[in-house]
């Protein structure tokens, strides 16, 4: 619980410290999962002031095809979360396919990425989400799976979906992570 109790403080710590932008953006359009069903509030929360308008188009079971397949409902917006692949498989070479169809999709908006917490088997997943993420400007991966193997304790009893603390949590680490993309 201390360091948990740590996390949450140094997120408190950085948010606050993270101004708001200028001028709000036009529109933040997250795409995900029921992890990002539970999410969503936390994420609207703290960035209502820096984008004019935040859709959160997300699904129970939605696997990244399917989300793929919704991004034209977030065309005007200025920036995209992508947090999918919970449902899927741990395949790195089908996830890198889905990376860079929705990065030539997005033009030149930045995308966010959500890394993938389920078991062990999708760490090569997530590694190669950390290589795209040196290799395009636009892309951001946000490492929510080092978060979790750190914190296990913000997982709710079936290990794979979260606490109404890690719901807050991953919401906090969202939008400080769309901040960040947003200044590069």
């Amino acid at each position: 619980m201390r360091l948990l109790a740590g996390t949450a403080l140094a997120l408190v710590c950085a948010l606050s410290a993270s101004p708001a932008t200028s001028a709000p953006l036009n529109g933040l359009f997250v795409e995900g999962d029921s992890l990002t069903i539970g999410s969503s509030n936390a994420i609207k929360a703290n960035l209502a002031s820096e984008f004019l308008s935040i859709t959160v188009d997300a699904e129970v079971g939605r696997s990244t095809p399917t989300g793929i397949s919704r991004l034209y409902a977030g065309q005007s917006a200025n920036v995209w979360v992508v947090a999918l692949g919970t449902n899927d498989a741990p395949d790195p070479v089908t996830m890198r396919r889905n990376v860079k169809s929705v990065l030539a999709q997005a033009g030149k908006r930045p995308v966010l990425w959500v890394s993938v917490w389920r078991s062990e088997s999708y760490l090569p997943v997530n590694r190669m989400l950390s290589r795209l993420d040196r290799k395009y400007t636009q892309l951001a991966v946000l490492r929510w799976d080092k978060v979790i193997a750190k914190n296990p304790t913000l997982l709710a009893p079936d290990k794979i979906h979260l606490t109404p603390t890690g719901y807050e949590i991953r919401g906090q680490m969202i939008a400080d992570a769309v901040r960040t993309l947003v200044k590069r």
